[in-house]
């Protein structure tokens, strides 16, 4: 697939079945960790609109689109200085949508005042994150084969 043009923003109630349905594909798609784990994708299957609607209480959620059409989100928790979600669409992978995203994330940190953020990260994904310019705070090999704490200084 050939890159798309794309934009990030900050996600608005209105987006929440989108956020859902990427969150499902994601999960679902090639390169996911969750895949082949029937009880992670059991509850993603099960969860609705609304589940989304109240995380965006306590969260900040930011979401890629591409003609109106969502193709990755992302979400940080400011109070725990903590991004808990980046999915993109398997279809849109590898076109710089999850970087984005994550910076996006970034600002809304800087601007809320944090020093820094922290996320748990799995498989490709930890390369990904050092590649954004997060450090290990636990090394793969203490909290498990895949996963790891990592932070980032703003």
């Amino acid at each position: 697939m050939s890159k798309q043009l794309f934009r990030v923003r900050k996600a608005s109630p209105a987006d929440a079945q989108q956020i859902r349905d990427v969150h499902v594909l994601a999960g679902k798609g090639p390169d996911s960790l969750e895949r082949n784990n029937k009880s992670v994708l059991r509850w993603m299957d099960e969860r609705v609109a609304a589940d989304y609607l109240q995380e965006m209480q306590t969260e900040v959620f930011v979401v890629a689109e591409i003609d109106s059409q969502l193709c990755g989100f992302g979400a940080v928790n400011l109070a725990k200085a903590e991004i808990t979600s980046v999915y993109v669409d398997p279809d849109f992978t590898r076109q710089g949508i999850a970087s984005s995203l994550v910076g996006l994330m970034e600002l809304a940190a800087t601007d809320a005042g944090l020093p820094a953020l922290e996320l748990q990260a799995a498989g490709g994904a930890l390369t990904f994150y050092e590649k954004q310019g997060y450090a290990y705070v636990t090394s793969p090999a203490t909290t498990g084969p895949l996963w790891a704490q990592m932070r980032k200084a703003l």
